[in-house]
């Protein structure tokens, strides 16, 4: 079932790029996105976003889209994982974390995790010194996993988000959210 969006959606920053932890997939295959992927990219991220999603649009047309940006996790041919990093140098100096999904069947394994954080090291090889990303706020798996990679959120892009990000940090029993 289809959740209902928020008019704006949370944006959360990573105000350093320390401390991010290199890959740790014993059983996956971390990656760059092949070309001739695209077809099972898209198929991942329609299942997980449970919308059709378009490579081209939601990818390729973005700008700061870099070829070697764009990761997968894999169990053998199947994607079960991906992430983007965008590389737009006019973000007020913020790298772009894009499209993190994961197939719901692999929940537990820590893909979001594990795909979050080679966008991250990839932002950081492009010489970005922080990042930023939306999310939605029942994605609560995903936010614990920006959560626990240092990101913290911003309470500046409208009058609704400190309530909304109470309520989140009250769901995780976290205290004090947002940046001041």
């Amino acid at each position: 079932m289809e959740q209902p969006r928020q008019s704006n959606q949370l944006r959360m920053i990573k105000p350093d790029m320390s401390h991010i932890p290199e890959a740790n997939l014993a059983e996956f295959e971390l990656r760059v996105l092949r070309a001739d992927e695209k077809a099972k990219w898209e198929q991942l991220c329609g299942k997980a976003f449970q919308s059709e999603q378009s490579f081209q649009k939601v990818i390729e047309e973005r700008k700061g889209y870099v070829e070697n940006g764009v990761f997968v996790i894999a169990d053998g041919e199947k994607l079960i994982a991906t992430g983007t990093a965008i590389c737009d140098h006019d973000r007020n100096g913020y790298g772009y974390v894009h499209m993190i999904a994961a197939d719901a069947d692999y929940s537990g394994k820590k893909l979001g995790h594990e795909i979050t954080a080679a966008v991250l090291r990839r932002l950081c090889a492009a010489g970005f010194e922080k990042a930023e990303l939306t999310t939605d706020d029942f994605r609560l798996p995903a936010i614990k996993v920006y959560h626990d990679l240092g990101f913290v959120p911003d309470l500046s892009v409208d009058e609704t988000m400190r309530g909304r990000w109470e309520k989140i940090y009250s769901t995780f029993g976290w205290s004090q959210a947002g940046t001041p």
